[in-house]
């Protein structure tokens, strides 16, 4: 997690399968200063502390006065 996000205003911003995708929106957050939370499911994080990936869904969290931000950055790199 990058930042503090407060809890009850968190919203998912992406689903992704995608290791380079991820990676991209990641530091697309980061270097717009746009604090996370990435949540793996089932073995996913498990995986991705082992292997460096994950073949599981993660999702990305993002506070919601941040999220037309976060959409219009990930459009601006072709993400949808």
């Amino acid at each position: 997690m990058s930042g503090y996000v407060d809890n009850v205003n968190i919203i998912k911003l992406k689903s992704i399968s995608n290791e380079v995708e991820l990676s991209m929106i990641k530091e697309i957050l980061d270097d717009n200063n746009i604090p996370y939370i990435v949540k793996d499911y089932g073995s996913g994080g498990y995986m991705r502390i082992i292997s460096g990936g994950s073949m599981q869904e993660t999702d990305i969290f993002i506070d919601k006065s941040v999220l037309e931000q976060a959409k219009y950055l990930l459009e601006s790199i072709g993400i949808n």
